[in-house]
């Protein structure tokens, strides 16, 4: 369920924070849940992503060590899991507020589809990584009911952008020769090519 990349959920505050309304009760309990709703919607997302990568993250020296590729989770156990996760944190989306549910919902439909296909296109796997991050910052926008500022939006935008390719780039070095091995699309990649993009 990987709890440490949770921190990622904190996007959601940013509308709270930037609307002047961190010290209002009801903004910020909404908030709250819609972090922890969030934290529900990614777990389930990795453990589905989990089963579908545990004979590549095999080869990984670091995703080896994953439940699910370790063996220490089963296949089955993992799968009822993201279910059960997915379903939970759905249902709280919509008591926050219908229209969270329909950006939580939208953001468990990219990353299916990342997990089941984007993840295997050169650009598009980290554009798809990028937005997930902006539906975060907009979602929590929605829960509290403030306008959503284009300036969240193309700033988060940009900033998970640099993480992806700098992900994408620890990646190909580490793995080297094994990394199309582990990953169809980093053969694509150039340590030269993600340097520009990361500079850019």
């Amino acid at each position: 369920m990987r709890p440490l990349h949770w921190t990622k959920n904190g996007v959601l505050f940013a509308a709270l924070v930037f609307d002047h309304r961190l010290f209002e009760l009801d903004p910020l309990v909404r908030t709250v849940v819609a972090v922890i709703v969030f934290c529900a919607l990614s777990s389930g997302i990795y453990l589905f992503n989990d089963v579908r990568d545990a004979e590549r993250d095999r080869l990984h020296p670091i995703k080896r060590q994953r439940a699910v590729a370790a063996g220490t989770l089963s296949r089955a156990t993992a799968l009822a899991m993201a279910a059960a996760l997915i379903g939970a944190g759905l249902v709280v989306a919509y008591v926050v507020r219908p229209e969270f549910l329909f950006v939580a919902a939208s953001y468990v439909g990219l990353m299916v589809l990342y997990s089941l296909s984007l993840k295997q296109w050169v650009l598009v796997d980290v554009l798809a990584i990028a937005a997930g991050f902006v539906l975060r910052a907009a979602a929590g926008a929605v829960a509290i009911g403030v306008e959503i500022s284009p300036w969240l939006l193309v700033c988060t935008m940009l900033l998970a952008l640099l993480l992806g390719f700098g992900k994408r780039r620890h990646e190909l070095l580490t793995l080297r020769g094994r990394a199309a091995r582990h990953r169809a699309n980093l053969g694509a990649y150039t340590a030269r090519l993600l340097d520009q993009l990361i500079g850019t």
